[in-house]
């Protein structure tokens, strides 16, 4: 979780034009950006490990929030399946209209986040500036 920052998108389109994705950076804003990580397989970076990433936005000044389906493009919601694949799709954050997340923060510094998106379904707290990577074998 980055405060004081925003996601800046840059959409994309596949080589065939059939699948569109974004680039993202992470800039200095008026925004909370949160990034979850859940690994699965082989914790290190080969054939075998798969990971699950979701990036979303909320305003500094929000305590509470909770998108489901199409309300998720008003958080800016990326998920992003990484890996070592061929896979059309892998590897390519894609805006998404399935799922939900929820948060609420309980204190300047800390969140609790309800996420049930693609691979990743979990509750869990949410330091700022912590990197958070959810890990099952």
């Amino acid at each position: 979780m980055e405060p004081a920052s925003q996601l800046k998108l840059d959409p994309q389109v596949s080589a065939d034009s059939i699948l569109r994705y974004f680039d993202y950076k992470i800039e200095d804003g008026n925004n909370t950006v949160f990034t979850l990580t859940y690994s699965r397989g082989d914790s290190v970076s080969t054939d075998s490990g798969v990971s699950d990433i979701l990036v979303f936005e909320v305003d500094s000044f929000t305590t509470a929030f909770e998108a489901k389906g199409k309300a998720l493009n008003n958080y800016n919601v990326l998920y992003e399946e990484s890996c070592f694949c061929a896979e059309a799709h892998s590897n390519k954050p894609l805006k998404i209209s399935e799922g939900e997340i929820q948060g609420t923060r309980i204190n300047p510094l800390t969140w609790l986040i309800k996420v049930k998106v693609g691979m990743i379904d979990l509750e869990d707290t949410v330091k700022v500036n912590q990197k958070k990577i959810l890990s099952l074998k």
